[in-house]
């Protein structure tokens, strides 16, 4: 009898649990592109990304290798988010070369459900860039929402003879 007991009560809290197995937080996924191939995807190498006046000011990716996507939080206390994306590719690296995006949007709070509790979208209203090597960024929806997929596209200005490969 207690046997049983424990079994449905592990049933009845694996339920409430397997409900929030997928994505339900709104979080930016930016992809990497060309600015002169639009729909192509690049990879960036040695690429350091952190956040200006997030709490610790600690780094986000720390340069170490090769990505074509990023997942880049916005902040939940503010309508504002900035990155600071540091390039420490070979020569970039001695000139210090960094761009800075911001990102303005609101927050709208969602209810998923009473096993998830609320998530976040944001609705981007602007996004500025410094323009050194990133020339753009876009929000092809205009929203971030909890869909899995790419919603940012940071486009790169691309050096096509020093980067083979589709590497930045």
């Amino acid at each position: 009898m207690l046997g049983s007991l424990c079994a449905l009560l592990a049933l009845t809290w694996g339920c409430a649990t397997d409900e929030c197995l997928q994505n339900k937080n709104a979080l930016p996924l930016a992809g990497f592109y060309d600015t002169a191939q639009p729909d192509r995807k690049i990879s960036v190498d040695s690429l350091e990304v952190y956040g200006v006046n997030a709490p610790g000011d600690s780094v986000l990716f720390p340069g170490t290798q090769v990505i074509s996507q990023l997942y880049l939080p916005f902040r939940l206390d503010s309508d504002t988010t900035r990155y600071v994306f540091r390039y420490l590719q070979k020569s970039l690296q001695a000139l210090d070369i960094r761009d800075t995006v911001t990102f303005v949007y609101s927050r709208e709070p969602r209810f998923v459900s009473s096993a998830c509790g609320v998530s976040y979208v944001f609705g981007i209203e602007e996004i500025k860039s410094t323009g050194v090597i990133i020339d753009s960024v876009r929000c092809p929806m205009h929203e971030i929402n909890s869909m899995d997929t790419e919603n940012l596209h940071i486009y790169f200005r691309v050096a096509t003879e020093e980067t083979p490969d589709d590497t930045l």
